[in-house]
């Protein structure tokens, strides 16, 4: 039986964000595997876009958690346990907005959008 809960409907918007055709050096944000269907997952383009709408009212460098969560997972943080993915996108945020996220706040604001998308999605 598949899973359904925020994950899964947060990474149905990672893998619509990434529907679209390749440009440049755009990397995949699909989990690489051996089964050709995983790498081909249907993508609910009704519930993406909810969960677009939503994504585009947070403060930028909350977006930018999210997207370093679920978007860039397997691209710019491609391989980096959890930890690490976080610092590393910690090191992001302050670089592009100048806002310092402390561990404590990464964790709280990817826990409510993930509650937010869970009530306003399913």
């Amino acid at each position: 039986m598949q899973r359904y809960d925020a994950d899964s409907i947060l990474w149905n918007w990672a893998r619509w964000c990434a529907s679209g055709e390749r440009v440049g050096n755009m990397l995949d944000v699909v989990p690489h595997c051996d089964d050709e269907e995983a790498l081909k997952p249907v993508i609910l383009p009704e519930q993406a876009e909810q969960v677009d709408r939503l994504h585009k009212t947070l403060p930028h460098h909350e977006q930018m958690i999210i997207i370093a969560e679920y978007p860039q997972r397997h691209g710019f943080f491609r391989g980096l346990p959890a930890r690490q993915r976080r610092e590393k996108a910690q090191r992001w945020i302050k670089a592009v907005t100048g806002v310092c996220v402390r561990e404590s706040e990464y964790k709280l604001y990817l826990g409510l959008f993930k509650e937010l998308v869970w009530r306003k999605v399913r």
